[in-house]
């Protein structure tokens, strides 16, 4: 009986451990689906119906319009040729810079690195406005080379846009071809060359083919990014016309009749355009991916002489082309201006005469905090759904996760106060819908950091915690998130410094009470107060470069990290 009695204990310990184990992980797919349900689904759903309730006899009638009246078909137009331009011109620039720096001996790879970083995290309309102080009408640069005699035109317009954006984009290419690049074998490269190839024929035959994954996402990104930006076309696109800014005023000029019809239908073609791209880059990086990871990474390879000069002014010149504008914005908040234009007198009334900056900075650091943590937490939860828990609503929960990627600020404004705004939430201006928006644009960099870590990892650690008797919600938290603390840290940091920076959703959901560093800076731009612009970005920029100082603190200065 004594027997029984310790094999029935023991039966039940093991059930129990079961059971506990088994509610945890069993509800959390299912709460995943709600949250991306009530976040994700439940706002673009109702600005979908709110785009067709405006019109009683034709539901079609503003997506009509959209495409039989000039004034809208041609800023779809043109926003669509921009794009491609930018997204072509970053490609470009973007995979030379990355092979350069990954390959050769360029001196100070971890700088550029960071330079590359800094300028994706920093506010993307503030390096409009810089371009604006060196090379618009007044600019500083361009009235130095007319003095000089050279008629250098002005960066506003069509030609500044695509510079600008370019600039912007430039770093997604660089980061996702650096990504690629680490996981090309060696022996690749070396059994093309044994078989009689040139090191050009190569790169264009063996080893571009096997980066074509990352490449397309990153042009992916800029591409998306471009599309769905209208802070930096407010800024210095003069009088062109592109969807994103007609998306924008349809929201501003029917908020004050509560008809939101048009912008709502204006915004789902922006959806869809997105989403198209994703949709499109997905199956292209599918169809071309080698499913190959190395062994022996790419060795680099020494240049002398006039090559590695080459080389090196070109990397070079590309980054200070790019950090120019930060270097910009830090210089002129220290400089006076009258009658809006910048005098070389010192001065630190950018930071000490606008009463809006303290509140602002306490906002946006507030806001990025929450954002980021619960992202954090959510995203680990999911991160491990996705790669670890193998069930019927895994692949529904991944492809939810992938969403956000292509909803553009402007969208993901539009739906959350449409959704959220209104009845019967009534959330519009306050803080708490700005931190909904920021959690769910930028969850997915959590989900994938540790999704990704996971699916490297092997399960044998966390296996025989379960045998010997811990339960696999414990087992969790005890040696899992030990094991991916890398991928959740470098997740946090980089919603961090997306967060931080946001500016499309923000406009459109912002309060008075509730208005942050990028808000502020846009209003100082727009009405001319360019000291306290220029204050407001310094300190933005100061906050972004955070987490590429802690990342490099915490894994330490190997050139790799910031890849």
């Amino acid at each position: 009986m004594t027997t029984f009695n310790q094999h029935k204990q023991r039966l039940g310990g093991v059930l129990a451990q079961y059971r506990q184990g088994f509610n945890f992980w069993s509800l959390m797919p299912l709460l995943a689906v709600v949250l991306f349900a009530v976040f994700l689904i439940y706002p673009l759903v109702r600005m979908f119906t709110e785009s067709l309730a405006g019109t009683d006899s034709d539901v079609l009638g503003v997506y009509v319009e959209l495409f039989t009246k000039a004034y809208y078909f041609e800023s779809l137009i043109n926003s669509f040729l921009i794009s491609i331009t930018v997204t072509l011109m970053a490609g470009l620039v973007g995979v030379a810079l990355s092979y350069f720096v990954y390959r050769f001996n360029v001196p100070g790879k971890i700088a550029i690195r960071a330079a590359v970083v800094l300028t994706l995290v920093s506010p993307p309309f503030i390096g409009a406005y810089s371009w604006i102080l060196l090379f618009g009408a007044n600019g500083i640069l361009r009235k130095a080379l007319v003095a000089g005699g050279l008629d250098f035109p002005s960066i506003v317009g069509v030609p500044g846009m695509l510079v600008v954006l370019t600039l912007q984009g430039l770093p997604f290419v660089f980061l996702m071809t650096s990504s690629a690049l680490s996981s090309v074998d060696q022996s690749v490269e070396d059994g093309s060359i044994n078989l009689g190839r040139t090191r050009t024929s190569t790169f264009f035959r063996a080893i571009l083919p096997q980066l074509r994954g990352g490449i397309s996402t990153g042009m992916l990104l800029v591409f998306v990014t471009a599309f769905s930006d209208f802070g930096t076309p407010a800024v210095i696109g003069k009088n062109v016309r592109v969807f994103p800014t007609l998306v924008y005023n349809s929201y501003i000029n029917e908020a004050q009749g509560a008809d939101f019809s048009q912008a709502a239908s204006f915004s789902v073609v922006l959806l869809v355009v997105c989403i198209g791209a994703l949709l499109l880059q997905r199956s292209y990086a599918k169809r071309h991916a080698y499913g190959v990871s190395a062994v022996t990474p790419l060795a680099p390879m020494e240049l002398h002489g006039i090559k590695r000069i080459l080389v090196i002014a070109a990397v070079y010149g590309v980054i200070l082309i790019a950090v120019l504008p930060l270097i910009t914005v830090i210089v002129t908040s220290f400089l006076k201006t009258e009658f809006q234009r910048f005098t070389w007198n010192f001065t630190l009334d950018g930071y000490t005469t606008d009463a809006t900056l303290l509140p602002a900075l306490g906002n946006t650091l507030l806001f990025t905090t929450i954002a980021t943590v619960t992202c954090t937490l959510a995203g680990a939860i999911i991160g491990y759904v996705i790669a670890r828990r193998k069930t019927r609503l895994g692949s529904t929960i991944d492809l939810l996760s992938m969403v956000p990627y292509a909803v553009a600020g402007v969208v993901f404004g539009i739906a959350f106060s449409m959704g959220f705004g209104s009845s019967p939430f009534f959330l519009a201006g306050t803080g708490l819908i700005l931190v909904m928006a920021y959690f769910m644009r930028r969850l997915p960099y959590s989900i994938r950091s540790i999704s990704s870590l996971l699916g490297q990892l092997g399960t044998s650690a966390e296996e025989a915690s379960v045998n010997l008797g811990v339960p696999p919600s414990q087992t969790f938290w005890r040696i899992t998130v030990p094991m991916i603390v890398p991928a959740i840290v470098s997740g946090a940091l980089l919603t961090w410094a997306t967060v931080i920076r946001e500016f499309n959703a923000t406009a459109i959901l912002y309060g008075s009470s509730t208005a942050t560093m990028t808000i502020q800076v846009f209003s100082n731009v727009s009405y001319g107060r360019y000291e306290n612009a220029s204050a407001m970005g310094t300190i933005l920029i100061v906050v972004s470069l955070i987490p590429v100082v802690i990342l490099m603190k915490v894994f330490g200065k190997d050139d790799k990290i910031l890849v």
